[in-house]
């Protein structure tokens, strides 16, 4: 009989495999985040939370259902822009060791409905640099808010 070996190191905790919404390197956070974000959406559709720890910087990435649950439904433009406004202010409110965040909407559907073209509808990245020097500014309206930290993606088009 050998002697027993401890788990490898690079293990997930074991809550995290129980937790669908959970991907990044950081788990208890990411659950954090995740209950935290989940809860600031009116129709509750916060898919997927990544965390990366970089040595005291971390980033995150949240994805969010453009589409209504349980409807056939889309967000419209307007829609996706206050839910990912929303899900900035948050984040950076009340998690200040993230300083990168992406945001990403996308439309879920079933393999057999999947076509060629990315179902990714929405995409922003925020830094909170930027956001600092922002959050105050009440004459901004959502599409502005995010136009502030660059480029905010419409697929399958353009940037806007």
């Amino acid at each position: 009989m050998g002697v027993p070996h401890p788990p490898p190191p690079h293990r997930v905790a074991p809550h995290a495999a129980l937790d669908p919404w959970v991907e990044g390197v950081t788990p208890s956070l990411e659950n954090e985040l995740f209950e935290t974000t989940y809860k600031v959406l009116p129709r509750h559709n916060v898919l997927k939370v990544y965390v990366f720890d970089a040595s005291g910087y971390e980033s995150a990435g949240i994805r969010f259902s453009a589409r209504v649950p349980h409807e056939p439904d889309d967000l419209s433009e307007a829609e996706l822009d206050h839910e990912a406004a929303e899900l900035i202010r948050t984040t950076f409110d009340r998690f200040p060791q993230i300083q990168e965040l992406d945001i990403w909407g996308t439309i879920p559907v079933a393999n057999a409905q999947a076509t060629e073209i990315e179902n990714t509808v929405f995409s922003v990245s925020a830094d909170r640099t930027t956001y600092e020097r922002i959050r105050d500014d009440a004459s901004l309206n959502d599409p502005d808010f995010l136009a502030s930290f660059g480029p905010v993606w419409v697929a399958p088009e353009v940037p806007r």
